[in-house]
């Protein structure tokens, strides 16, 4: 009984690793079956990618240009009000110049008229 049963059992073994070979080789078949499908999937998936880093890399680049366009127009005005500050500074100290020259001659004169009037 035992020898029968062990018989059965190498038998049924047998006859299951068989078919399981032929289960597994059915599976792999469907999966290479699908791999144009997967090919297609990933060529999809891809050029979806690349747009979207197009866009993305176009929206970015919008922005860095509106960012440096602040920059240099901020530092374009910086250096205006500097030049305009000291063109404002220098007329200031011409005209200040003038009129303490004529501040200093008109003293002189005074001076002159006070010693002509204390000399009578």
């Amino acid at each position: 009984m035992k020898k029968k049963v062990i018989a059965l059992t190498v038998i049924a073994f047998l006859i299951g690793g068989s078919m399981t070979f032929a289960a597994t080789n059915y599976y792999a078949k469907m999966l290479e079956n699908q791999q144009g499908q997967m090919e297609a999937q990933i060529e999809k998936e891809y050029q979806e990618r690349i747009e979207e880093i197009g866009t993305q890399v176009h929206h970015d680049m919008v922005m860095f240009v509106e960012t440096e366009r602040l920059r240099v127009l901020d530092e374009a005005q910086a250096y205006m009000k500097q030049k305009l500050d000291q063109v404002q500074t220098d007329r200031m100290n011409a005209h200040a110049d003038a009129i303490q020259a004529e501040a200093d001659r008109i003293l002189e004169e005074l001076k002159r008229k006070v010693d002509e009037l204390t000399a009578n």
